[in-house]
């Protein structure tokens, strides 16, 4: 997507509310559209680059991440190829993994993530290479912090449905216990949905949950999604409430949908970039299960705490309306039944223990 050049420019929100900072830098998250390539550190990225001999383009960590240059998706992936090109053994994966959790995860308060991973992303590195750093650096993160994690492998939809079943069949053959289901990325005019029915058809047979990206496309393509990918839970799908009759069915079953506001701002899909998040709030509005993450946080200057003060100060949301975000987020999750469960308990725990500090009731006036 590329955006005409007389949109406005991305308008970060302003201001300085103490109490809407205590309450996002404190709220229990849970991140369920995170991308781990998107999510590496730029520091790291150069690191990695000098390990490997890899050219940056001139770049350095100062300049490596343009964040309002995304509003070309074409650019943003550009970028995201670039940083996929350095991460290249198991000791790579394992760094950029345990960072993401840790630094990017549980310090913003994140008590679970589940990691879109994208193979196709890292050319030439073998999947169990990746696989093997990757679980690695879950169990390291979870041993030193207490994050939960689980693996969303991420389908290319700007390659055949050939390539997308080969890399399921790959999935299933090495299949790992971390390896809870598969998504579908990258540039959504390029892959409508319906290419990819095949894989997802196999990847249901396996017993992997099944999610996709629907950013850009009509409410039509989360049908799709629904009927013949078998998707229980959308990644962004702002455009699902321009159809009431669709919107009417996501509320029913209680169809997840993963928000990334500061992402999807720049981007232009769930508004006009003018930092208003109004799509987000018409989605909970007609009563869809929304959740919010933070897509590829350092690539668009954000992290998990930055997305929900942006929500905070945009429709002027607190502690309810938040903590009703993290609820629906457990609610999301792929956990099994038990361990939802256990974590819907540290979130509401959490939630009380961080409630706003109650208010002198007003003194009555006393008579004269």
């Amino acid at each position: 997507m590329t955006v005409p050049t007389s949109a406005p420019a991305y308008s970060r929100p302003t201001g300085h509310d103490p109490e809407v900072e205590r309450l996002v830098a404190a709220l229990p998250k849970i991140s369920l559209h995170c991308h781990l390539i998107g999510s590496v550190a730029a520091t790291t990225v150069v690191d990695l680059a000098r390990k490997h001999g890899v050219g940056l383009e001139g770049r350095t960590a100062d300049d490596l991440y343009d964040h309002d240059s995304y509003e070309d998706l074409g650019e943003f992936l550009r970028v995201l190829d670039l940083v996929g090109s350095v991460v290249r053994d198991a000791d790579d994966f394992h760094r950029i993994t345990y960072e993401s959790l840790t630094d990017g995860g549980a310090a913003h308060g994140v008590l679970h993530r589940e990691l879109h991973l994208s193979p196709p992303g890292h050319p030439g590195v073998a999947y169990p290479t990746i696989l093997d750093g990757v679980v690695a650096g879950m169990r390291d993160a979870r041993a030193d912090t207490g994050i939960s994690s689980g693996l969303v492998i991420g389908l290319c939809r700007e390659r055949s449905g050939a390539e997308a079943l080969s890399l399921v069949e790959e999935v299933v053959r090495h299949r790992r216990d971390e390896v809870w289901g598969v998504g579908l990325d990258y540039e959504e005019v390029k892959g409508p949905p319906g290419r990819f029915v095949e894989a997802f058809a196999a990847a249901g047979r396996a017993k992997l949950r099944r999610t996709a990206h629907s950013e850009s496309g009509p409410p039509a393509h989360v049908l799709t999604l629904l009927n013949e990918l078998g998707c229980d839970r959308v990644d962004h799908g702002y455009h699902v409430v321009d159809d009431p009759e669709i919107t009417a069915r996501c509320v029913e079953e209680r169809v997840p949908f993963t928000c990334t506001p500061v992402s999807s701002d720049i981007g232009r899909y769930s508004g006009s970039g003018d930092g208003s998040h109004r799509r987000i709030a018409e989605m909970v509005d007609a009563g869809l299960l929304v959740t919010i993450d933070s897509d590829d946080p350092p690539m668009f200057g954000t992290d998990p705490t930055h997305d929900h003060r942006v929500l905070a100060h945009a429709l002027g949301w607190g502690h309810a309306e938040l903590g009703r975000l993290a609820l629906d987020g457990v609610e999301a999750t792929w956990l099994d039944d038990t361990d939802k469960a256990a974590l819907r308990d540290r979130v509401q725990a959490r939630l009380t223990e961080i409630s706003p500090p109650p208010t002198d009731p007003p003194h009555p006036e006393e008579n004269p």
